[in-house]
């Protein structure tokens, strides 16, 4: 067997979901072009640094400085105005009219119940992104609850409402990864979403709204144990087993089956490795309107 040999190296830009598929855009410093990296086969190894991935303005731009970075994967620079509602995407600092990004928080947005299995929380997005944020966080089912004309409302109800019930905000990896042993079931998904929604619904007001069932991960087949979660920087290496929210499902060399997480990886290099070079195939991707990609974030 022939050792595997370096295809390329490729600075991360993005993860993304399209619809039910999941896009890792990567820019190829020595073609001077973005690319999508295939997410169905395993052999990589991926870099503890993190530089800046660039601006994003009527063209991709790298970073003229390559300015190592941390939580955030641009420097204040490539950023520019953007900077300015960082701290909004999670903690709202107004009604949307406190900067030129007020069409940011100031559109409409939902209080929404998401389950995973047997597990249940509450969040908030922009009304028009529910599905796609179901999808991005590896739902199994979503439901609309209340409507708000802001994200600053959105935000407080969604904290009173985690209060108020005790459903939480954010699931932990690890409970997540106990449920991908086997399938969903849409019933017991609809039995959970159905108990809460009745229940918060005594308390306040919710909106008549189906519940959606999110079914069209690319997964080809569930570990029997749960899958460990491993670090983002060094070698990976196995068999995918699919795709479901932030994390790749995949079964290494000696079995063990384990959770790579995709967000981590824009802003790092990654060097992908294969027997054959014919063993990966690149899609160039056309320029974006990443402009609004940021607009689409939460």
């Amino acid at each position: 067997m022939n050792s595997p040999i370096e295809i390329s190296r490729f600075h991360v830009l993005s993860y993304s979901w399209d619809e039910f598929i999941p896009r890792l855009e990567a820019y190829d410093e020595n073609l001077e072009e973005i690319v999508s990296l295939p997410l169905d086969k395993l052999n990589v190894t991926i870099s503890e640094e993190r530089r800046c991935i660039g601006s994003f303005g009527d063209k991709y731009r790298p970073c003229l400085s390559k300015t190592s970075v941390g939580r955030l994967t641009q420097c204040r620079e490539c950023m520019g105005d953007w900077a300015d509602i960082q701290k909004c995407i999670f903690e709202p600092q107004c009604e949307g009219d406190g900067c030129e990004h007020n069409y940011f928080c100031n559109r409409l947005h939902v209080v929404y119940l998401a389950v995973y299995g047997t597990l249940v929380k509450v969040g908030m997005t922009s009304a028009s992104r529910l599905i796609r944020r179901g999808i991005e966080q590896g739902a199994d089912a979503i439901v609309p609850i209340f409507s708000c004309r802001d994200r600053q409302e959105a935000r407080n109800l969604e904290k009173e409402t985690s209060m108020k019930f005790g459903i939480l905000q954010e699931i932990r990896a690890t409970k997540i990864a106990t449920q991908w042993t086997h399938p969903p079931s849409k019933d017991v998904c609809d039995n959970i979403l159905t108990h809460y929604r009745n229940r918060i619904a005594s308390w306040r007001s919710t909106i008549d709204e189906e519940i959606t069932h999110l079914e069209n991960y690319p997964i080809k087949s569930y570990p029997r144990t749960p899958p460990k979660r491993v670090g983002t920087a060094g070698n990976h290496v196995g068999k995918v087993l699919g795709v479901k929210g932030r994390f790749m499902l995949y079964r290494s060399w000696r079995g063990n089956s384990k959770l790579l997480n995709l967000n981590d990886i824009p802003s790092r290099t990654i060097v992908l490795k294969a027997e054959d070079s014919k063993d990966y195939g690149f899609v160039p991707e056309e320029q974006r309107r990443w402009e609004q990609r940021s607009l689409d974030l939460c």
